[in-house]
């Protein structure tokens, strides 16, 4: 409301803990909105130094800063200059490249038909309504402005946004359709750039082709000053073509183009395609096996001391029955959020929310066992052996370098060799065996596709695993009761992982610092840039600039 109390609070600098030796030696980065850091990683992957990283959530600010203490941060609010916390975006240090994960909440259309037609941003224009009119989603569109405002101030060399695809629809409502923008905004603000002296490309990605096991569909606009050679940013995966029967550089193409909602997917949107025949192609994909801590199946259902809702129980039978051949699966906390899905597939697309529960039979599947006996996936494991390797998510891997422990993070990519869970164990298929279409359930495998498999009861050798066995293994399955499945709440440390962030976990260490509440994990999780899409588009970036980048240190300890 227009005459609502001012808040309290004020922008707050806080220095970088370790500072910079040689200014000429690296290439700086700013972060605007930076969140949990997740540009900020891909960037320092790809050879940037971020040294300013600027967001308005204190908690995030802090947790950033523990991941990068050379960076010197700002608590403020960049968009409103009335908030008692602004803090300007010309005022931010200069930067070789700004990177900014701008917010697309939703569609509005207060102010835009005047800010696009006189040329002016949300907040320049002269409005004293303006407070009583625009809502929270308004306010973080204008996130887009900002970058315009640093832009025009400093002109970075290069420049990397990220955002929903929804960005794209970006302006006055189309008629019958309150909440889709004609995208006039949208194209008003890319204008912007051309007359800064930029070029720029789109860019459509999803995170499960880059080593994250989360299906994320998201907008990535790179520019670059017009006196730069154009980057390499086609984004060309390794896949196998089963009609060229060979590997090839996918393409990635159209199939729909955009629609009006600006919403663009993988599989619906665009997909690859193989240079040669132009046959759809999948590349390798990652899948959300391997964010999954299978040490932790949750609580029998006919334990529970609350008991499930009967709509609860009944989405997960339906959910069960769906994937029969699978003994767990990743179903939706709530009806009208999401998909279920196999653990052979990557997460949904992850929010701000914990979503995801993991439906698991917890059973046992034993053939040809040499010695011990079979047991619950719950009970103790036998000790494993160099003959009969039992460990929890330990992989027979005849073509990756030998089996993992339960102390070692899973392969980040599957598709020349593409792996499925029986039980708390793992088996890769057939070298080259990849699912027609991602979304299928697994294809069947006979003793020739499965070098091993392994569970929590023991291992199959080779010539156990027969269309007799499969046949047992899939009775065994129906024959459990939904009461005898086991269900949890997928934890934040499995949505830290699924987002692409090095996250501890049970027996392993991971890099990334984090604490606080499960809620704050995990909206700072979901709201999170993957990692590892911005080293992908760093490193082409980084490629065009030529500098002194090995002429010494960059960082000394401050005194």
């Amino acid at each position: 409301m227009a005459n609502a109390p001012k808040k309290s609070r004020t922008a707050t600098h806080r220095p970088a803990t370790r500072r910079r030796r040689f200014r000429h030696d690296d290439l700086v980065a700013v972060d605007l909105f930076s969140g949990f850091g997740g540009l900020t990683r891909g960037i320092e992957i790809a050879g940037f130094t971020t040294i300013m990283a600027a967001n308005h959530n204190s908690y995030k600010v802090e947790v950033h800063e523990a991941n990068h203490p050379h960076a010197e941060h700002w608590i403020a609010d960049l968009v409103d200059p009335e908030a008692a916390d602004y803090h300007s975006a010309r005022d931010l240090p200069a930067g070789d490249l700004l990177v900014a994960g701008i917010s697309c909440v939703n569609h509005s259309q207060a102010n835009t038909v005047k800010a696009y037609e006189q040329g002016l941003t949300l907040f320049e224009l002269d409005d004293p309504d303006f407070e009583a009119r625009v809502t929270r989603s308004e306010r973080d569109r204008a996130t887009a402005s900002c970058v315009l405002h640093y832009v025009a101030q400093h002109h970075p060399r290069l420049i990397l946004v990220e955002c929903t695809t929804e960005l794209t629809s970006w302006g006055p409502a189309i008629p019958g359709r309150p909440k889709v923008g004609d995208g006039s905004t949208y194209r008003w603000w890319l204008k912007q750039f051309d007359l800064l002296n930029y070029r720029y490309k789109v860019l459509y990605l999803n995170s499960m082709f880059f080593g994250v096991p989360q299906s994320r569909d998201r907008l990535y606009i790179a520019f670059w000053d017009k006196s730069l050679p154009e980057p390499d940013l086609e984004h060309r995966p390794v896949s196998r073509c089963h009609h060229c029967d060979k590997d090839v550089e996918a393409v990635w193409t159209w199939r729909t183009g955009i629609p009006p909602t600006g919403s663009v997917r993988y599989g619906k949107q665009y997909e690859y395609r193989c240079p040669s025949c132009r046959r759809p192609v999948v590349p390798p994909m990652t899948p959300s096996l391997a964010a999954l801590d299978l040490t932790d199946l949750g609580t029998r259902i006919g334990d529970r001391a609350k008991p499930l809702k009967p709509g609860t129980m009944a989405r997960a039978e339906r959910c069960r029955q769906r994937f029969a051949d699978f003994p767990a699966v990743l179903m939706p906390a709530k009806a009208v959020h999401g998909s279920e899905r196999h653990p052979l597939q990557p997460l949904a697309t992850q929010t701000s929310q914990q979503e995801t529960t993991l439906l698991s039979t917890g059973a046992v599947f034993a053939a040809h066992r040499h010695n011990g006996d079979g047991k619950n996936i719950a009970l103790p494991m036998d000790t494993a052996t160099s003959t009969h390797e039992k460990a929890l998510l330990l992989a027979v891997d005849n073509y990756q370098g030998g089996p993992r422990g339960v102390g070692e993070p899973l392969p980040t990519q599957v598709g020349s060799e593409t792996l499925a869970v029986v039980s708390s164990g793992v088996i890769p298929y057939r070298k080259n065996t990849v699912p027609a279409v991602h979304h299928e359930a697994m294809p069947t495998f006979t003793s020739d596709q499965v070098p091993g498999l392994l569970s929590a009861a023991g291992s199959i050798d080779r010539s156990g695993v027969d269309a007799q066995v499969m046949a047992q293994w899939r009775a065994t399955l129906a024959s459990l009761s939904l009461e005898d499945c086991y269900f949890r709440m997928m934890a934040k440390h499995e949505i830290g992982r699924g987002c692409g962030f090095d996250v501890d976990f049970p027996g392993y260490s991971g890099t990334f610092v984090v604490w606080g509440s499960a809620r704050n994990q995990v909206d700072g999780f979901g709201n999170a840039v993957s990692p590892q899409v911005g080293a992908w588009i760093g490193a082409r970036l980084r490629a065009v600039i030529h500098t002194r980048q090995d002429s010494g240190p960059d960082f000394a300890t401050a005194a």
